[in-house]
């Protein structure tokens, strides 16, 4: 018998996205170990301590945070959640056609299938991404937009019996622009984002809530498997195009080789080992960077300035570039040659610059028991805003290994502060009627539904 937490929850349901994303968490490390690269880490000893104690810590935070008998928010009633997904989905296409403008200076994004013309798309939005212009301003509106467009992303699959055709349209177009305007910068977090990190998101809630039909938990698996190969095999094309080094298993930044050799490359077809080494490489390069990180000790902490591309540029906006050169990410950039700019350094790297060894894993900590948190109130309530917010944080630990992706564009840091507070004014929820104890009785029933 599966043993029930005080929320009427079963322990299977609420340690089910904890320990998904653990595991990936440890998959990942063991990628970076055991798979083809012989990364040259300093004092490897440092680096497996540190991954080891972050993800235990991450998974003892989420699993405080799922058990935790915090009383969130009373259940929204589903007709009004249903309207508020169809106002976000209006200003989820509005927002996506300013970011068309933004990145492709077209109102709707133009179809090309050039890889050339999406490498030069490509340098064309790094560079703006280094100076101010027109599209500086519908960038800003897009983040602010940001909100509204996560909570229509999650929310209207959601509720999608109860949205009428001219939503659903509206909806669908707007996600597939979306990853135009991706598409057409060459860049591969839209595809992400949606063929990816969207079904498994929903997957985790469906398969653990219990809430929806079996068939449409296979959808989400199918969709899910589908993406993640689609995912890999776009991904996997534009390195090869990018970097033709690649396909003969060589890393230009470190001059690097893959050894070619091992149970996997028994297994696998020589026409997929590029395709195997770029994906190890891609999850576990990371923590190279990161390994340079445990060894440096003279550095000034970036106190919370210099974990998110976004919040250090108006950091050093307000106080000049003095303050910044002092701390860790540049101090490995001069040292090892190891561009924060064009290379990764894993998210735990950026807690560090700002907080150190210690403060990071405090920080680790921390984030996963807002993961719990969010998880736990998902899974008792359904509610929009908590699907919204579980599906920013898979993104923040699906990057783990690369960066603090959650907060290192505008739209996503915009975004998760403003659900982050919504979702925490929910613990604080004023009694501005009085209500009767049948009244109350029905709300508490209803937050006990799994």
């Amino acid at each position: 018998m599966v043993p029930k937490t005080p929320g009427r929850l079963s322990a299977l349901r609420l340690t089910g996205a904890p320990v998904a994303m653990t595991t990936y968490l440890a998959l990942t490390v063991l990628a970076f170990r055991f798979g083809p690269w012989p990364w040259p880490v300093q004092h490897p000893e440092y680096l497996y301590l540190y991954l080891t104690a972050a993800i235990a810590l991450f998974f003892i935070g989420a699993i405080g945070g799922a058990f935790a008998s915090l009383s969130w928010r009373s259940h929204i009633a589903t007709h009004r959640e249903t309207a508020t997904i169809k106002f976000a989905i209006l200003f989820m296409v509005l927002s996506v056609l300013i970011l068309s403008v933004a990145r492709t200076d077209s109102l709707l994004p133009p179809v090309s299938l050039q890889l050339s013309r999406a490498n030069y798309n490509y340098d064309i939005f790094v560079a703006r991404n280094f100076t101010r212009g027109w599209w500086t301003y519908f960038e800003y509106a897009f983040a602010l937009l940001s909100p509204l467009f996560f909570l229509a992303l999650t929310g209207a699959i959601q509720h999608w019996p109860r949205l009428g055709w001219p939503y659903r349209i509206a909806y669908v177009f707007a996600c597939v622009t979306f990853l135009l305007v991706y598409t057409y910068i060459g860049v591969n977090r839209g595809l992400f984002q949606l063929a990816v990190l969207l079904p498994l998101t929903l997957g985790l809630y469906y398969i653990f809530s219990g809430r929806t039909s079996r068939r449409r938990i296979w959808i989400l698996i199918s969709s899910a498997i589908v993406g993640i190969a689609l995912f890999l095999w776009i991904f996997v094309f534009f390195i090869s195009f990018r970097d033709p080094a690649s396909n003969v298993g060589h890393f230009t930044p470190l001059n690097l080789d893959a050894q070619r050799s091992g149970a996997m490359y028994e297994i696998l077809p020589p026409a997929l080992y590029p395709g195997y080494e770029t994906i190890t490489r891609y999850l576990g390069v990371g923590y190279y960077g990161l390994s340079l990180a445990l060894v440096e000790t003279d550095y000034g902490l970036g106190w919370g300035l210099t974990n998110s591309l976004v919040i250090l540029r108006k950091a050093k906006a307000l106080l000049g570039d003095d303050w910044y050169f002092h701390t860790l990410l540049p101090i490995i950039e001069k040292k090892y040659d190891w561009s924060f700019w064009s290379t990764w350094h894993s998210a735990f790297a950026w807690f560090i610059s700002d907080f150190g060894v210690s403060g990071s894993l405090i920080l680790v900590l921390m984030i996963g028991a807002l993961y719990g948190l969010v998880w736990r109130n998902l899974m008792m309530t359904g509610s929009v805003v908590a699907l919204a917010m579980f599906y920013l944080l898979n993104t923040m630990v699906f990057y783990f290994p690369a960066n603090n992706q959650l907060f290192q564009s505008a739209d996503t840091l915009v975004g998760f502060l403003v659900l982050f507070l919504i979702f925490v004014a929910g613990f604080f929820r004023p009694n501005l009627a009085r209500t009767s104890p049948s009244t109350s009785a029905s709300t508490n029933l209803s937050k006990d539904q799994p």
